[in-house]
């Protein structure tokens, strides 16, 4: 028998159970997008980038329910 410890700091939703599928929603984004063209004439994105200056919210991927109270620990665990 295999014992697999519980990970205590997973986030679940606690409308309908899902611990895997979340989106963000950020209000007043500004994106940056740096690109080189080709020889052909086409573009290639070199770097990307975006800065939130509103608020941000977490939602559930499958039932869409605010977890916006789970954010800062969702913030804390991006790898």
């Amino acid at each position: 028998m295999t014992f697999h410890p519980k990970v205590v700091n997973l986030i679940k939703c606690p409308h309908c159970g899902n611990e895997k599928d979340f989106f963000e929603i950020s209000d007043d984004v500004v994106t940056t997008t740096h690109y080189v063209q080709n020889p052909d004439g086409s573009f290639t994105i070199e770097e990307r980038s975006s800065q939130a200056l509103g608020e941000v919210k977490l939602f559930c991927g499958d039932c869409e329910e605010d977890l916006t109270s789970f954010h800062q620990r969702f913030s804390e665990m991006i790898f």
